[in-house]
């Protein structure tokens, strides 16, 4: 008898230490944030656009919860939203690139489709995320855009590194960066990011 009380005594100890498998599903599946409608509109409550883990799944529509109701959003029907510490655009995008989707152009012709936000300023470092037949990850290719400019020239090309002399030439309004990018002298995307902008900012 005694044990049998210990257990049911234990058992609530446990939910209330962890919560219920619901509760810690809930906050896994979705994170506070907000969605940008089209009318700009902020609408703050809790976001949800994937599922994850082994074969993760991106969501075409993000999942909202607001205090008063429930909605779904494409990337069509808002301008961007904001998940946890992460925050995605709509962009519309045409293909222009003729290789391993190399480069890509806002145009009101093009797909709508929704892009992490890795860093902005004057440059805007992007990702765009898709489903990794082979892995069963979400994976992502990145992307430089200026602000003023509707190109999109993607970052690296996998173990090849940085794609360094399409980056020299999209950076060619900043000699300086043009000549360390091609020297190799910068290593990565955010030294790029940094650079252009204090480069822009100092030379407007």
């Amino acid at each position: 008898m005694y044990k049998y009380f210990g257990l049911v005594g234990f058992l609530p100890m446990l939910v209330f230490l962890f919560g219920s498998p619901y509760t810690i599903n809930a906050q896994i599946d979705y994170q506070e944030g907000y969605v940008v409608t089209n009318t700009n509109d902020t609408l703050y409550g809790l976001i949800k656009d994937r599922k994850t883990g082994a074969f993760g799944k991106l969501y075409k529509k993000i999942r909202f919860k607001g205090k008063k109701s429930k909605s779904k959003y494409g990337p069509k029907q808002i301008v961007s939203y904001k998940k946890g510490e992460t925050n995605f655009e709509t962009l519309q995008l045409i293909r222009t690139g003729h290789f391993l989707a190399d480069e890509y152009e806002v145009s009101p012709k093009g797909d709508y489709q929704f892009l992490k936000v890795v860093a902005s300023g004057h440059v805007i470092y992007y990702q765009m995320e898709f489903e990794d037949a082979d892995s069963g990850y979400i994976d992502t290719i990145a992307f430089f855009k200026k602000k003023v400019g509707a190109n999109l020239v993607r970052v690296n090309q996998g173990v090849f590194g940085l794609k360094r002399r399409k980056l020299a030439a999209f950076f060619s309004d900043c000699p300086d960066l043009a000549q360390r990018i091609r020297t190799k002298r910068i290593k990565n995307a955010i030294e790029i990011v940094d650079f252009y902008n204090n480069c822009k900012s100092e030379n407007p």
